[in-house]
């Protein structure tokens, strides 16, 4: 039975999350792939008239400015409250994009793709997350199951 939603920008982020939440929490929740940023604003604002239920919306910062991201918060929260008839409801907006916090531990990363990688490789990386992982280890699906994998054991 859902109790509650999570809605995301794509596909990615949905693995991501179905790979690092609790199993009892996946059972009670639906998470649901948008296709893109604003289709997720647009999804999160509909299903909490509608299904009433809770929402959360999980989007990425895109930027590494806080100010910028706490303008981004005040606004999807606005749009939240608007279409909200008193449904809780949350934003999370990941910093940059969710991908990054694969490269917060560089091992993890050098273990996997079984090579290391110089500072500047690793800040360049973090400039753009999905596509360094995509070209040592393979696009999304390929690199989630290795980096999950490696995780677990």
């Amino acid at each position: 039975m859902t109790l509650a939603y999570i809605v995301t920008e794509g596909q990615f982020d949905q693995e991501i999350l179905e790979k690092l939440l609790p199993k009892p929490l996946l059972q009670e929740t639906a998470i649901i792939a948008a296709g893109g940023k604003y289709a997720a604003q647009s999804l999160a604002s509909t299903i909490l008239p509608i299904k009433q239920l809770p929402v959360a919306l999980v989007i990425d910062g895109d930027t590494q400015d806080e100010h910028r991201i706490r303008e981004q918060a005040d606004l999807l929260n606005q749009l939240l409250y608007q279409s909200s008839p008193g449904i809780p409801f949350r934003v999370f907006i990941a910093v940059r994009a969710l991908e990054v916090i694969f490269l917060e531990y560089p091992s993890v990363i050098e273990k996997i793709a079984e090579r290391s990688f110089s500072d500047i490789e690793l800040q360049l990386a973090k400039s753009n997350p999905r596509q360094f992982l995509s070209n040592i280890l393979g696009e999304p699906p390929t690199f989630i199951h290795k980096i999950l994998t490696n995780l677990t054991e």
